[in-house]
């Protein structure tokens, strides 16, 4: 946490007060229906992504005071931002989290650091862990990674199908920002016959769940006891003396958390696999509706994700 009388030039109560005044003034502007909004705390954190963002976290009790500060669309805390923003030298990023959700996410991560535990693996100090890196959340998940584990990425590039150019670049460059050590690993290229099987099906399952035995064997050729694989299709499994974690899953983050620079990084076998098999199509909505009722994924969040997924 950033000492927040770092930012400010007033107290905490006078600060929050400030916030108060100023979003009871804009839902008013709004014709918005008057509503008494509770905040319990804020913070302020460094962008990881960017040095020259703050961000402002604000705490809600209750989902509720947290939808009445957004405001629909976010014009609330979009507005609140703009008349906050030139009291800042660094660009200001305002987040709203509820304390319930916050509370699900903790216990969500101890129950599993406790579950690791009972496998036999203790995540108490940073281990080296071996991370395949291959779409946009394991892109965006890295500096959470990086809080529990020592990372070692990799990426599997089996042609332009699985990984575009584009993607690919992407990805590179993010590791030499971050000036991370990686590697890209070809065991083969997919063959029209391997894409077309894979369309028709859950190219998660067909192909990346496939690759968990090169996986294995690069990591113990490295001496290396963990892989981060967020496509495992359960949350973890012990294989061949390795404990193979699906990270997203058992550290549970919130999408808009996991949005890499606001610029997407999609699968393109997962959004054919949707456009032409139904049943891809319904579980990945499944996912994304599960996300939303378990409070890891905004409303607005998950519909922009399901249209997505239906065109």
């Amino acid at each position: 946490m950033v000492k927040i009388m770092q930012y400010i030039n007033k107290s905490k109560e006078e600060f929050l007060s400030e916030i108060y005044r100023i979003v009871a003034k804009i839902r008013l502007e709004l014709e918005l229906t008057t509503s008494e909004i509770t905040i319990s705390d804020f913070e302020f954190k460094m962008d990881s992504e960017n040095s020259k963002n703050l961000i402002l976290m604000i705490y809600t009790p209750t989902r509720t005071d947290k939808s009445l500060l957004i405001g629909p669309g976010g014009w609330v805390v979009g507005k609140l931002r703009e008349k906050l923003n030139g009291s800042f030298k660094e660009n200001l990023i305002i987040r709203v989290e509820s304390y319930i959700d916050r509370k699900k996410e903790l216990d969500a991560i101890e129950n599993s650091i406790s579950h690791l535990r009972e496998k036999g693996l203790d995540i108490s100090s940073k281990k080296d862990a071996l991370v395949i890196i291959q779409c946009e959340y394991d892109l965006s998940s890295i500096d959470f990674i990086n809080e529990y584990f020592n990372p070692i990425f990799i990426t599997f590039d089996l042609g332009t199908a699985l990984l575009p150019h584009k993607n690919r670049n992407r990805i590179e460059q993010v590791f030499k920002d971050k000036n991370l050590k990686y590697e890209f690993l070809s065991p083969y290229s997919l063959n029209g016959e391997q894409i077309t099987d894979a369309i028709s099906k859950n190219p998660c399952e067909t192909i990346c769940n496939n690759l968990i035995s090169e996986m294995v064997n690069y990591a113990k050729n490295k001496n290396i006891e963990i892989v981060l694989f967020n496509h495992l299709n359960k949350d973890y499994e012990f294989r061949n003396g390795i404990h193979i974690l699906n990270f997203l899953k058992m550290f549970p983050i919130k999408l808009n958390s996991l949005i890499h620079k606001g610029r997407s990084l999609d699968c393109p076998l997962l959004i054919q696999s949707c456009k032409r098999n139904k049943i891809t199509k319904t579980f990945k909505i499944k996912q994304i509706v599960s996300g939303v009722y378990s409070g890891l994924v905004e409303p607005t969040e998950g519909a922009e994700e399901i249209i997505k997924y239906l065109k």
